[in-house]
């Protein structure tokens, strides 16, 4: 035996270093937001909730990221039966659920909506894409997916389109890759009769740009003079410093979602 998987995260590092000048133009948009008091709406289907998550609500979290997670297309750990494995593959193909989905929320004049999805060619995540640019045409969209596999894969939604052609016809599209290569896994173990592809990158690549992220977006606000509420290590005792603080900012904030009396209007539905 041998272990080799951990240098994979090599690719990861490099292939994030690579980005870093995009990476600096989302944090900048995300800075946008935060600083106007508005949200960054954060989409994710599939296993790629943990990116959600990690956004969200977790240690060191900013305030002003704000879920978009369906319980059908997010939630299958019990791996089968009614919230199985097979019942959320299904719902990741059912087109028309990105309109549903917006139509429950209120997009301010300065929000971003970010669209996570391993590899960049679900039709739900597609079906999402398509739907804010097409209401809402001047607000940025980033999508944060597999480079190589949504260029190049057979588009899986009915207009013939993988999120990167989506996010290259946004007049502010932004496109980060998560680093895994096309089919997620990385590393090969051999057997006498086969050879078995595991260790998918997904996860981790996308969980390494959502904390560049994070570092970029609050050095952004530092830098324009802005204070703003990170939550501290619940572990530690350290949320005394700002836990009520955090909460109530992530509050003022989620409301306006749901009610925005500044809320951009849609283009079309």
């Amino acid at each position: 035996m041998k272990l080799t998987f951990p240098y994979q995260l090599e690719t990861i590092q490099q292939k994030i270093f690579q980005q870093e000048e995009i990476l600096k133009q989302v944090a900048g948009l995300y800075a946008d937001a935060i600083e106007h008091g508005g949200l960054i709406h954060v989409y994710a289907n599939g296993h790629s909730r943990v990116t959600v998550e990690e956004l969200c609500i977790r240690m060191g979290a900013l305030t002003g990221f704000r879920a978009i997670l369906s319980t059908g297309l997010t939630t299958f750990t019990d791996v089968v039966g009614s919230n199985g494995l097979r019942l959320n593959q299904f719902f990741e193909k059912v087109e028309n659920s990105g309109a549903a989905l917006l139509d429950e929320i209120d997009f301010g004049p300065h929000d971003v909506l970010l669209v996570v999805t391993a590899t960049g060619t679900t039709a739900a995540a597609v079906d999402v894409a398509q739907e804010f640019i097409k209401r809402y045409p001047s607000l940025p969209i980033v999508a944060l997916s597999c480079a190589e596999q949504s260029k190049n894969a057979p588009a899986k939604h009915s207009s013939g389109l993988n999120l990167w052609a989506v996010i290259e016809k946004a007049e502010r599209g932004y496109f980060i890759d998560n680093a895994m290569p096309t089919g997620d896994l990385s590393t090969e173990v051999a057997a006498p009769e086969r050879t078995y592809k595991i260790c998918p990158l997904s996860s981790i690549g996308a969980l390494t740009v959502v904390q560049s992220l994070n570092e970029l977006t609050l050095q952004a606000l530092t830098e324009r003079g802005i204070a703003h509420f990170v939550l501290q290590n619940m572990h530690l005792n350290d949320t005394s410093v700002n836990y009520d603080s955090w909460l109530r900012d992530q509050r003022r904030r989620y409301a306006k979602a749901t009610n925005n009396e500044e809320a951009v209007k849609p283009m079309s539905k």
